[in-house]
């Protein structure tokens, strides 16, 4: 189906634009998109009217609306709401009679509770900034000033630095102001066969560092294998980091976007791509403006191997599920596929497709001038490298930090962090986004790595780090993580798209009336379903948060008569 419908939108539109990109396009000339201009879209390409809503609806920046959306956005992800989004949301609903709405993460977790005026971001933790976000919605007018960034915290001398080694503090930077080696990395690779930078990618022992930690060397081998129906293969960087608390790829994009193009470039030779997509999230200007400016620094220098293009994400966290991208960079409805085939066989297009996270591509690098034996000698076994690490601002230095793998969580808490931040006192971590576990303090000695975290029921994502303080409710945490799970679902699979929802209920129910034995045992049912018949992560990791208050945190829990928390 997903086929016929690209050669219908690519014949209707004389494959200029996909019909994402159309009603793409009517946002950013209009603001908003209204009912009416897809009619008149679909008048003018001939594309069904249904199958343009279909696309529309799936995404939070595109769907359809007569009225013009809310200039305010309240952030309601983890780390904000750690930081108090919800007495901001609720006292901004006062002054601004209700007139804002939600986002999830707009990338500035290390500041907090974090908002956005007309797109531009501020924090809220000083009372001024609200203020002033109010009188400039009174007075229609914008704000002005610098925007805040994340802390960028580099690694001590005698600590490997491969990740951070090219960081700019300044946004973006000219191809020609590329630090150091340059493009020196890409030249070495291009004298290579790509069966030897595959090896030596192979040999670094590098993971994926989206989550799935699945091998570097093998994925691009499985590209480079399989047969291709038209002779294209594909290289695509995800950038759509969705997990609220990470701003990782974000900063790598910002301060750093030619070592990412110099990764891709150098996957695709490895892989025999032409071709190469950056999909980014929408809530990322900054980051698209300067990939688009590196792009264009690349080509004027001569890297015209492989043509990189940028795709604007527009709002829905599955998207950063790899079969869902891919359907989105399509043009059609992203609903996640079934798998087998994988995308490094099947991918775009029906292509193969080697689609990686961005920390991942900008390893490569520094991997293929320095080799793949001494990055496999950095780290531990099974977890080579480095590893970037978000934190929030719940720990006295938040930030972004390069640390080795194999390192505590407690060190890189209540050491490189600090520890707490003044009057917080440590409850819980949560590690990997919005369906990772949330640790307590007695897994704190973890070491970094893919299966120390799988061991006491994590997981890496990421590397996105949300620390909360005893005064945050657990419970309510959970709960709004499967809310956001449900909100999310593409819908595709009954286990998600209906688990979720009667999870979020069940745990609502559990709140008023308290947890029962009868009520866990639902939902730890209910958690079993969603993980073993969803489609795709999404629903297939939406318990881990509430399994891993059940099984650590038992006291936190409503208990039935009891009157609340005991």
């Amino acid at each position: 189906m997903s086929a016929n419908l690209i050669a219908l939108s690519e014949r209707l539109t004389r494959a200029e634009k996909t019909a994402f990109d159309l009603i793409g396009d009517i946002l950013k000339r209009n603001g908003a998109v209204g009912h009416g201009d897809l009619s008149d879209l679909s008048r003018a390409t001939g594309i069904p009217a249904q199958h343009l809503r279909t696309i529309s609806e799936f995404y939070d920046e595109l769907r359809p609306a007569d009225d013009p959306p809310p200039r305010v956005r309240c952030c309601n992800g983890e780390a904000c709401r750690a930081a108090g989004a919800d007495a901001l949301t609720a006292d901004l609903g006062k002054r601004l009679d209700g007139n804002l709405s939600a986002v999830t993460c707009l990338g500035l977790c290390s500041h907090g509770p974090n908002l956005s005026l007309d797109g531009r971001v501020v924090t809220a933790d000083c009372p001024d900034t609200v203020d002033e976000v109010v009188e400039a919605v009174r007075e229609g007018r914008q704000l002005s000033g610098p925007e805040p960034q994340n802390p960028i915290h580099f690694p001590a001398p005698a600590q490997p630095c491969i990740l951070l080694r090219r960081v700019c503090e300044t946004e973006g930077g000219r191809a020609t102001d590329y630090p150091g080696e340059g493009y020196a990395a890409l030249e070495k690779a291009m004298a290579m066969t790509p069966e030897a930078v595959v090896a030596e990618i192979s040999a670094s022992g590098l993971r994926g560092r989206g989550g799935a930690g699945f091998p570097a060397g093998r994925k691009l081998e499985a590209v480079a294998k399989s047969p291709s129906p038209d002779g294209r293969r594909f290289v695509v960087a995800n950038l759509d980091e969705g997990d609220a608390g990470a701003f990782i790829d974000k900063e790598l994009a910002e301060r750093d976007p030619h070592g990412l193009i110099e990764g891709m470039l150098i996957a695709a030779h490895a892989c025999g791509a032409r071709e190469a997509f950056i999909y980014i999230r929408h809530e990322y200007p900054y980051a698209f403006a300067a990939l688009q400016k590196a792009v264009d620094e690349a080509r004027e220098r001569g890297h015209r191997d492989c043509a990189i293009q940028l795709v604007k994400g527009q709002g829905s966290y599955v998207c950063g599920e790899e079969t869902s991208l891919l359907r989105s960079i399509e043009g059609v409805s992203p609903q996640v596929s079934l798998r087998p085939p994988y995308p490094a066989q099947e991918g775009l297009y029906g292509c193969p497709t080697a689609i990686s996270n961005v920390e991942t591509l900008c390893n490569l690098p520094w991997i293929i001038l320095n080799g793949g034996a001494n990055y496999a000698a950095i780290g531990m076994e099974g977890s080579t490298g480095t590893k970037l690490i978000s934190l929030n601002n719940q720990v006295r230095r938040p930030g972004l930090y390069e640390v080795e793998m194999g390192v505590s969580v407690r060190d890189i808490i209540f050491d490189l962090a600090g520890g707490m931040a003044d009057g917080c006192r440590f409850q819980a971590v949560q590690i990997g986004g919005p369906l990772g576990a949330i640790i307590s303090g007695t897994a704190l000695d973890t070491p970094l790595g893919f299966e120390a975290l799988d061991r006491v029921g994590g997981t890496l994502g990421h590397g996105g780090m949300v620390v909360f303080s005893d005064a945050t409710d657990l419970v309510t945490v959970a709960r709004e993580l499967m809310a956001f799970c449900a909100h999310e679902s593409c819908g595709k699979c009954f286990p998600c798209s209906i688990g979720t929802l009667r999870a979020v209920e069940l745990l609502d129910r559990i709140a008023t009336d308290g947890l029962t034995g009868e009520r866990e045992t639902l939902l730890r049912d209910l958690c079993e379903t969603l993980r073993l018949g969803s489609l795709c992560g999404l629903g297939g990791m939406a318990p881990v948060p509430i399994l891993s208050l059940l099984n650590h945190f038992p006291d936190i829990w409503p208990r039935a008569g009891g009157g609340g928390h005991e």
